[in-house]
């Protein structure tokens, strides 16, 4: 029952994180689902915000960094990216945050209290940088608590590492120098007074398991998020060049 109830928990902490990660750059669906969100949660936070409560200018892709859209779908074209802007690259993984990081301060959002949520392939790329910073950034320890990568600050962003940000087609594992629209995946960074979120385990109960000689254990787990500030939120959309 422990090992049961243990995975249970995972299980609902996992579905909480993929759906609030979707929510605040700007997706929805999940894993071989994913697509854009249509429609606010409710009253967009700042009027001018598109129709998944992001600011057009938050949403980084390929033009950002001197790169052409290839315009074939609807989608934004993605970043080709590589450890230190290697071959094929537009940019890199740290230039990345670099330009997350300005275009904040432009936005005038706090420096204390900033995050960035990356899936295991830019993690990968990230760790590949020849950088004595990310050395010394990764320095105050290596061990992954809640997601969170080693203690320190990576160009003064909490470094977090999740298998549950949205991607699509084949996802951001797929080599394409041009950028992509059908195959990429998506990172967003932020600010902890971006957005509010809450849960609850509302139920919890056990029942005796019809089919086998088992108990079964159940519960409700209730949950609510918003985006408040949405010039303090950033997401990009990126493929491996």
């Amino acid at each position: 029952m422990d090992l049961a109830t243990d995975r249970a928990a995972y299980r609902l902490a996992d579905t909480f994180d993929s759906e609030v990660l979707g929510y605040l750059s700007g997706w929805t669906g999940g894993a071989g689902s994913w697509a854009r969100r249509t429609a606010a949660n409710g009253t967009k936070a700042d009027t001018t915000a598109d129709a998944d409560e992001l600011l057009g200018g938050n949403k980084l892709d390929i033009t950002d960094f001197g790169g052409t859209d290839l315009g074939v779908l609807s989608e934004v074209t993605s970043i080709p990216m590589a450890a230190n802007g290697g071959a094929g690259a537009i940019t890199s993984p740290l230039a990345l945050l670099n330009r997350i990081a300005r275009k904040m301060d432009q936005a005038n959002v706090d420096q204390d209290g900033r995050w960035v949520v990356l899936d295991p392939v830019m993690i990968e790329l990230l760790m590949d940088e020849d950088s004595k910073f990310v050395d010394r950034d990764f320095g105050g320890g290596d061990e992954i608590r809640n997601g969170r990568m080693g203690g320190n600050l990576v160009r003064g962003f909490r470094v977090y590492k999740s298998n549950n940000l949205p991607y699509v087609g084949t996802g951001p594992d797929t080599t394409a120098s041009g950028g992509s629209e059908d195959n990429f995946g998506v990172i967003v960074a932020g600010h902890d007074s971006a957005i509010a979120s809450a849960q609850q385990l509302n139920k919890t109960e056990t029942f005796r398991s019809p089919d086998t000689f088992s108990d079964i254990v159940r519960g409700m787990q209730l949950y609510g998020r918003k985006i408040l500030r949405p010039e303090a939120i950033f997401t990009a959309n990126y493929n491996v060049a």
